[in-house]
């Protein structure tokens, strides 16, 4: 379970940037990430390929939990 302060990766096409989860909604399917730059990303929960996305489509950023 995702939990808020965890430090997190997330995967653009080209590039891959750092952050950290800030919040985690009840249901624990959506996550609002703040990356090192200072922008504010939803991540939801894909259910088919098990990965938080941007947007929860089913494409765009993807988000890479990292560290204990």
């Amino acid at each position: 379970m995702p939990t808020p302060g965890r430090p997190v990766k997330i995967d653009y096409l080209g590039a891959t940037v750092g952050g950290t989860v800030s919040h985690v909604a009840d249901d624990g399917r959506t996550l609002e990430v703040v990356t090192e730059d200072g922008a504010s990303l939803t991540f939801t929960l894909n259910r088919a390929t098990a990965t938080f996305i941007a947007g929860g489509g089913q494409t765009g950023p993807r988000l890479r939990f990292v560290g204990e």
